[in-house]
């Protein structure tokens, strides 16, 4: 009977100690799995918000490209309306609005169309980043529309023939030998000014609809973040605590079969 006890007692021994032992390990464990889990959503988040900051960079650009090159189409349509009436008297007038159209509002039309390239290839990321993170529970989100992008793509094409035939239409104008301007002439300039600005207009609206999303879901972003590192934090600590229990239980256990 007293080997029995013995028995029992050694085994309920190594049964704490081991215990306590795997309770300490778990302790650490915890917290390395819990520094782990917070960088890779570190890692995941910063993904993203280098993405947006990369289009929102881009978005910016173009708006300032687009207030610049509304400033001009507006001087242009000023122009013509006042030289209108002789437009063979202010041939160097016609001249020098069609050589600043063509230095600026043209190449302007194009540095848009190039920087909205890397723009869309940062909002193709962040949907497929915040896409990924939809299958997950609780995580639903909406990326910035990719569609508004390629809108503004497709007025600023249409903008670069509109350009071009504005452009053509004053240099014949220029070298025109008529003392005064058709009613239909300036019809057709004032609608190809107003078209462009119109087009212009349209396609700022777009880069602001893509940069409000932007700045929504970069908010979101911060407030899931913190979220989700306060989470795995009070689980970590949760942890922590129950295995501290488990730990006071096991030396209680120890101290008892000592006596």
């Amino acid at each position: 009977m007293a080997l029995l006890a013995k028995t029992v007692r050694s085994a309920a021994f190594v049964v704490a100690f081991l215990f306590l032992g795997l309770s300490l390990l778990g302790i650490f464990g915890v917290w390395m799995v819990d520094r782990k889990a917070s960088e890779i959503a570190l890692k995941g988040f910063g993904f993203v918000e280098t993405a947006i900051g990369v289009a929102d960079a881009g978005l910016a650009r173009v708006n300032d490209l687009l207030v610049t090159s509304r400033e001009e189409v507006a001087q242009a349509s000023e122009t013509i309306n006042a030289v209108g009436a002789r437009p063979e008297a202010n041939r160097p007038v016609l001249n020098g609005l069609n050589e600043r159209l063509g230095t600026s509002l043209a190449p302007h039309l194009g540095q848009m169309k190039q920087m909205l390239g890397p723009v869309r290839d940062a909002v193709g990321m962040i949907r497929n980043a915040v896409s990924l993170a939809n299958s997950f529970p609780a995580m639903t989100d909406r990326a910035p529309r990719i569609a508004a992008l390629d809108e503004a793509f497709n007025r600023l094409e249409g903008l670069t023939a509109d350009t071009t035939q504005l452009r053509s239409t004053l240099r014949e104008l220029a070298l025109a030998q008529t003392s005064e301007l058709s009613p239909e002439t300036m019809t057709m300039l004032n609608g190809l000014t107003q078209r462009i600005d119109a087009r212009l207009g349209e396609v700022q609206a777009s880069v602001h609809e893509v940069q409000a999303d932007s700045t929504a879901l970069r908010s979101r972003l911060e407030l899931r973040k913190s979220r989700l590192l306060f989470f795995f934090n009070l689980l970590a600590l949760l942890s922590v605590l129950m295995l501290a229990w488990i730990i006071y239980s096991q030396i209680i256990v120890i101290r008892h079969h000592r006596r």
